[in-house]
Formats: structure tokens, C-alpha cells, sequence
């Protein structure tokens, strides 16, 4: 509630009325059937208040989703990217879409839906900035996609998603990004395990996936310490491969070598940084 502006603290808007704040535990009388994705990513609670244009017959609802972290609350806010009309200068990051505006910030997802005239959407960014001025910022996106080769990726289509992957379950918490070679479109997706044997069990539950409803194609030589490259009629091809407590699959509907290529990038990514961990930590050993 501290982060919603009143009075005069937002150029051109005033609040009406006091806000509202709603815990996880009531979300849905609010939300309705919409409270379950934000609970996935175990949101904490939800300030909403209403703005008027002070000049103007515009009108915002601004909703402040607080969760338990910045990598859930990027989840939440890249769930709805997809409806990206212009891309935004709010940190941490902030898209404009058809009637509404949507920002990332530190453990903050902030959504603003508005009306009014031709102004309407230049002026609900002002009133986001308003709205998000004192929220603290996160580092960065989640290291994870640091894995993700960066070559042939598509701006802007990292995911971290609460639910499944894929359509499988077992690969909820996956961090996701989409890649086009040769127009040729290919999903990728890793998932940080608690643990390595938690890992290789979600590897073998991919790979039953298409042993039973497609086949197996012949693994590729020195990827990962585990992998299988498969194809079914629906769901298309995969190469996947588990390193450490990684677990790393690429689907599409291409080539299959494709995958295969964005998979050894990927392996090759994860293994320089786990030697930079090990070099680093050496280092610590040595200075002791």
C-alpha cells in the first residue's frame, strides 16, 4: 500500500477512495479463476487502487502483486508478455500493451489497466513510474537464461513458468526461451533441480514420454552425463540431456540436428560456469 502515490504524487491522476489489499488466502475474491496462475508463483498479497485523471476523463486501476521473490515475480510479469505492443524505460523491465501496462520490479509485478482519451497510454506510464519509483530493483533477470546460448534467441521470449513445461508437469519451474535458425522455430527449456537424483528422475520421465508415445533416436555422444533425443506425431522433436541438477530439453517441429546444436551450446555454457564456480571456489581455498 506504501508504494501507491496519493494527492498530488502522481502527475495528472488521484487516487479515489483508499485502496484495497487482498492476501493469497482471499485472492480470488478478487481475481476469480485468474488468483490460481499468481498463487503458483506464491504471491503474497495484492494492493489495488483506482486513479481518475485530474484533467481528463481517463480512468487506471493499478494492481501491486507482491511475491516471495524477484524470480517469481518475473514469472508472473512474463507470463504476460506475449501481449507486447512497445516496450518500455521502467526498471527492472515494462511492456505497453493494447489497454494496459505491465513492469517487473525487485519482488513487485505491477499491472495498470486504463481508459480515456488518445493520451491515455502516456499517461498510465507516467503513473507507473509514479507507482514504482520507491520498489527496490533486482540484479538482473534470473542466471539462469545466462545458460540459453544467445545466438538465434527471440528477444524478449524468456518465461519462468510456475506450471508445466512442455505440457509435463514433472517440468513445472522450468525457465524457457525461444530460439528461430533458419526459420526453423525451436522451444528450449531448463529446469534447476533440487538435486541430481531429482534431475535424472525428471530426465527418465521425459524420456518414458516418448518411448511410449513416439520413439527414441540414437543419444548424441558426450551430452551432459545423461540425454536421449526423441520425436512423437504431437508433440514433435526433442533433444534433452541432464547435466549436474540441470535438466535441459529443446522441442520443435524442424530439424532435428537443430536441437541437437542448441543443446551442445547449452551444455557447453552450463560446464563454464560450474568451472568458474570451481576455479573461484579454489581461489577462496587458496587465500584462507
Amino acid at each position: 500500500m506504501e508504494f501507491l502515490p496519493r494527492l498530488d504524487e502522481a502527475p495528472g491522476w488521484t487516487l479515489i477512495g483508499d485502496p484495497l489489499v487482498f492476501p493469497a488466502a482471499s485472492l480470488s475474491g478478487y481475481l476469480g479463476a485468474e488468483a490460481k496462475q499468481y498463487l503458483e508463483y506464491e504471491l503474497l498479497d495484492l494492493t489495488v487502487g483506482e486513479y481518475e485523471q485530474t484533467e481528463g476523463s481517463g480512468r487506471a486501476t493499478a494492481e501491486i502483486h507482491r511475491f516471495a521473490d524477484f524470480v517469481k515475480a518475473f514469472g508472473a510479469y512474463s507470463a504476460r508478455s506475449s501481449a507486447v505492443s512497445r516496450l518500455l524505460d521502467i526498471e527492472n523491465e515494462s511492456f505497453l500493451g493494447p489497454h494496459s501496462l505491465h513492469v517487473w520490479r525487485g519482488p513487485f509485478y505491477v499491472r495498470i489497466v486504463f481508459s480515456g482519451g488518445e493520451d491515455a497510454a502516456e499517461s498510465a506510464i507516467r503513473l507507473a513510474k509514479s507507482v514504482t519509483e520507491g520498489m527496490p530493483v533486482a540484479p538482473g533477470r534470473p542466471a539462469v537464461f545466462g545458460f540459453f546460448p544467445e545466438t538465434s534467441r527471440v528477444t524478449n521470449s524468456e518465461r519462468f513458468s510456475a506450471g508445466p513445461v512442455f505440457g509435463q508437469p514433472y517440468l513445472a519451474g522450468g525457465f524457457t526461451a525461444e530460439f528461430e535458425l533458419d526459420g526453423q522455430r525451436i522451444e528450449g527449456t531448463i529446469l534447476p533441480a533440487p538435486a541430481k537424483e531429482v534431475a535424472t528422475e525428471v530426465l527418465d520421465r521425459y524420456r518414458s514420454f516418448f518411448a511410449a508415445n513416439g520413439r527414441l533416436l540414437d543419444p548424441v555422444p558426450n551430452l551432459g552425463e545423461d540425454n536421449f533425443v526423441g520425436e512423437d506425431r504431437y508433440m514433435g522433436r526433442t533433444a534433452a540431456f541432464r547435466l549436474d541438477r540441470f535438466v535441459v530439453a529443446f522441442r520443435g517441429y524442424g530439424k532435428g540436428q537443430r536441437l541437437i546444436d542448441l543443446a551442445i551450446a547449452t551444455d557447453q555454457r552450463i560446464l563454464a560456469s560450474i568451472r568458474r564456480q570451481l576455479q573461484a571456489a579454489e581461489r577462496a581455498a587458496r587465500e584462507r
